[in-house]
């Protein structure tokens, strides 16, 4: 899609259906219960709408019958409390992938580019610095809750003397695509003064990247206006030339877009068919009723404290005819206005209704591990307390994160593709703008290192008994026991095993003592 024109509908109609699922999840990720409210009862005034409408109907006509959906009677309160398990499913997806952070390095092939020690200090700057691995953590629970995100580099000399890599969220991007690649993207930011929405845009195209304000309303671009009117854009007007535009300088698009996982109920709808699926795609009734579960638990421990219920004389009076009060949720007290016998000590009686804490925990149990076999994890990734045997092997545990291996090795392909491309054009763009530092075009690869280990005594055990066997060199030994090292550890850990081996070596008791010289007959 091209810069728009002005007076265009925000966001474009065709991505509809795509910005009412961004904020739909968004709310279940930020635990945004008033926002769930909103939403799922189809109020006026929703913070949240589409085309100037409300989310009802699509949204609201389906989801009144669910927890956050149902009103409450004016004057009833009700318990209602928010599990944040969206929010630790996104943590989650992040942490498996991110958390131990990919290695980017220069590939075999790379069109007859010289590698040096310049280049390599500035890919090491752009692709394995701590804030290029902070960016992807930050990225990796967007993209888990919304379905994907935007790669794309950034510059400025007065901040930082190279190119790094910045993302931005799926919620705040219309990208365009053509066989299944991004050709063009526009990514935008809002300013509210009122009623006034000032929109930046920015536009990503192979050669070039467009800025553009528009001031309009909430559900229109309104008219484009310079960027000096808005102090966040003017310093793109230094910068642009005539037509907005910044000349990158290269022919390859300055963004790439990285899917969570492919779309399933969009793979029909267009440009939406790319856009991505979300880890909390059909787990949304799920966190709902999580929610409910968890607010019916509550709501037992409200029902179940002690009350004592005694005669009217035990309450307190509030003076000449201003009646007698209680407290609700006073422990001791809960009066009624009962007869009773002068010539008797008055009754009182305890009540306290059970609270039912195991049906509650189990139930909210199971529906946590369905909501992470649909995302596809292993219940062990989450620390299910339900596989809490001490009597684990580790076959067994490597069995359990197979879903999750599974789905971390789906993702880190997307991931692989669009890594490793972005950093070879941040990487271009860093010889052009920070001439003589090293930048260059080169060919990238991306390498996620192994989320599940063999044990360190298990392994140990399986190199000792097949080194006994004979079946294994010290070079293969010392790789499998220590396989993040490079080739010149390896080769010094051999060499420092043989000279130890040589030194504890027995003396050959054949020999010992032997005078292998033959005697010199012409002396004697």
């Amino acid at each position: 899609m091209p810069m728009p024109q002005p007076n265009a509908p925000w966001p474009p109609k065709e991505w509809g259906p795509a910005y009412d699922q961004y904020a739909e999840n968004d709310a279940w990720l930020t635990g945004d219960v008033k926002t769930l409210q909103t939403l799922y009862s189809g109020q006026q005034g929703a913070t949240h709408t589409h085309n100037g409408a409300p989310y009802r109907g699509g949204i609201a006509g389906v989801a009144s019958r669910l927890f956050w959906g149902r009103p409450v009677p004016q004057g009833e309160q009700r318990t209602r409390l928010h599990v944040p398990a969206a929010a630790d499913l996104a943590t989650l997806a992040s942490d498996l992938q991110y958390s131990d952070p990919p290695v980017t390095d220069f590939a075999e092939v790379t069109d007859g580019a010289k590698v040096n020690d310049k280049a390599r200090t500035r890919l090491d700057l752009i692709m394995n610095s701590d804030d290029a691995h902070a960016t992807l953590n930050s990225m990796g629970e967007v993209k888990s809750a919304l379905g994907a995100s935007i790669i794309l580099p950034r510059w400025d000399a007065d901040i930082e003397d190279h190119v790094w890599l910045d993302y931005a969220a799926a919620d705040a991007a219309i990208p365009t695509f053509k066989h299944r690649r991004l050709v063009e993207v526009t990514l935008w930011s809002e300013f509210v003064d009122g009623n006034v929405y000032w929109r930046h845009l920015e536009h990503h195209a192979p050669g070039y990247i467009e800025h553009a304000l528009f001031q309009g309303n909430q559900t229109s671009l309104g008219k484009r206006v310079p960027l000096e009117e808005r102090p966040e854009t003017a310093g793109y007007a230094a910068i642009v030339d005539g037509e907005s535009r910044y000349a990158t300088e290269i022919d390859r698009l300055t963004a790439g877009y990285l899917p969570n996982a492919p779309a399933l109920s969009w793979r029909k709808s267009g440009q939406l068919a790319d856009a991505g699926r979300s880890d909390f795609n059909q787990c949304i009734p799920l966190f709902d009723a999580l929610d409910e579960a968890f607010s019916s638990w509550m709501r037992d421990l409200k029902l179940g404290s002690a009350k004592l219920i005694v005669p009217e004389q035990y309450l307190h009076a509030n003076g000449p005819g201003a009646g007698a009060s209680f407290d609700a949720f006073r422990e001791m007290f809960l009066g009624l206005n009962i007869p009773g016998d002068p010539n008797k000590h008055l009754t009182i009686d305890a009540h306290q209704f059970a609270i039912r804490v195991q049906e509650h925990e189990q139930t909210m149990r199971g529906i946590m591990r369905e909501i992470l076999r649909k995302a596809g994890y292993s219940p062990s990734s989450w620390g299910d307390p339900d596989e809490k045997s001490s009597q684990v092997t580790a076959t067994e545990i490597q069995q359990r994160s197979a879903q999750t291996e599974r789905t971390r090795s789906k993702k880190n392909l997307y991931d692989r593709r669009v890594l490793s491309r972005m950093g070879s054009v941040a990487l271009e763009l860093d010889g052009l703008i920070f001439k003589g530092k090293g930048g260059g075009r080169y060919d990238l690869n991306v390498v996620f290192p192994e989320l599940s280990r063999t044990d360190p005594k298990t392994e140990a055990e399986t190199i000792g008994l097949l080194n006994v066997a004979g079946a294994i060199s010290a070079e293969t030994a010392v790789r499998r026991a220590n396989p993040d090292w490079d080739d010149t550890a390896v080769t010094e850990e051999v060499a420092k095993i043989q000279a130890r081996k040589t030194e504890n070596m027995p003396p050959d008791p054949f020999s010992a003592g032997r005078v292998d010289e033959e005697p010199n007959h012409e002396e004697e």
